[in-house]
């Protein structure tokens, strides 16, 4: 190997490995993924399908319920499926329908670790705050039951 070509290949990853540094410097952001914001949706969804559970793909993996997505302006089925949380520890919660006088608010599904937004008008609504101290009361036992299969593993 020439000396010209050596040091073009050392220059070279010696940028790049400057550049990945640099990226693992800045700070970390969490941004809410699109779509997990509550809203409320004049139309009620259809009601839920039942899906045949196939068999865990394999260890790690939880089971993520078909449920109904609001896309803007319609309900779209979100197949059952075996996934693995991106996150150790998090677990699966699943969407939430709350018919109130407006409509149906709705959360969609998504992993513990994920933040979803929750407006004023839906925070301030009586069903959704009645609904809420239930919602804690659930994950909260959700939590209790992932450590203790966590504890088994």
């Amino acid at each position: 190997m020439n000396s010209k070509v050596l040091q073009r290949t050392v220059l070279g990853a010696v940028l790049i490995g400057g550049a990945a540094l640099s990226a693992l410097a800045q700070p970390q952001i969490s941004i809410s993924p699109p779509g997990l914001d509550v809203r409320i949706v004049t139309r009620r969804p259809p009601p839920l399908r039942y899906e045949r559970r196939i068999p865990s793909p394999g260890r790690g993996y939880v089971y993520v319920k078909g449920f109904w997505n609001w896309d803007g302006n319609s309900w779209q089925w979100v197949p059952g499926r075996w996934d693995r949380p991106a996150v150790a520890d998090a677990y699966w919660i699943p969407a939430r329908y709350v018919r109130t006088s407006r409509g149906t608010i709705y959360e969609p599904g998504h992993w513990s670790n994920q933040e979803v937004v929750i407006n004023d008008e839906v925070r301030n609504d009586r069903y959704w705050r009645r609904q809420e101290r239930q919602r804690q009361r659930e994950l909260e036992r959700w939590q209790r039951e992932h450590e203790s299969h966590r504890d088994r593993d």
